[in-house]
């Protein structure tokens, strides 16, 4: 959905208690400051959210203390994980996490912000009967899940979406073919008939404004052909 979680009042209430604090950070990395997640007992991430090569991501453990790993036969990576390393795939995703950092700044984020919440705006003024999902809460300024005119059909949104050249979804890819609703969206107080209205789209760091204003101008075609009765 783009809502970020506070992990930071998370971690502090676990080490409070001495609990190990795991940070699912793959989506955060890349679009905010890294800075603060080394605090974390585990922390995982993936190159490809930052710039770097796919197939290749880490999970940053304690120094001490046994993690018990999924593959097993080899020394490699402290008996953590067997196997050889991708030692190519290391470098440059380390490579890219720099890259990406050093270009991060507040400016940058404000700009995408205010592009991600013009089109946010106009979506709802245009589209009578959508909804942000997550509205007014603190979120990732490249992503937004929003719940369709109820009468529009969430595959057809898609279908149509995709010959107007815009690459949409109906969740997260890790939840590409599952037919149930997301949970996550279950979990936020919508309904599964709810559930099944959501669209999802997400920028990139070379996305415009230019191309949110065009992705509106989609959605609203696609809505106005629904709504004659267009297949």
């Amino acid at each position: 959905t783009g809502v970020l979680q506070p992990w930071r009042e998370a971690l502090a209430i676990c080490k409070q208690w001495a609990v190990p604090f795991f940070c699912d950070a793959a989506q955060w990395i890349g679009k905010l400051p890294a800075h603060g997640l080394g605090e974390c007992d585990f922390v995982s991430g993936a190159a490809h959210k930052f710039g770097g090569p796919k197939g290749i991501g880490f999970l940053k453990c304690p120094a001490k203390g046994r993690v018990e790993p999924l593959l097993r036969g080899g020394p490699q990576e402290e008996g953590r994980r067997a196997g050889t390393e991708n030692v190519a795939g290391i470098l440059a995703m380390m490579a890219a996490l720099d890259a990406r950092e050093a270009l991060l700044s507040a400016d940058e984020h404000e700009k995408h912000v205010e592009w991600r919440e013009a089109f946010e705006k106009r979506m709802l003024s245009e589209l009578p009967g959508s909804e942000v999902v997550g509205a007014g809460q603190e979120r990732l300024w490249n992503t937004v899940s929003a719940l369709m005119p109820e009468a529009d059909s969430q595959q057809r949104w898609v279908v149509k979406l995709d010959k107007l050249g815009f690459a949409v979804s109906t969740g997260s890819a890790c939840s590409s073919g599952k037919e149930q609703p997301s949970h996550v969206i279950a979990a936020m107080g919508y309904s599964t008939r709810e559930a099944g209205r959501v669209l999802r789209f997400s920028s990139g760091w070379e996305t415009t404004e230019e191309e949110w204003s065009a992705l509106l101008e989609g959605l609203t075609k696609v809505h106005h052909g629904m709504a004659k009765g267009g297949q």
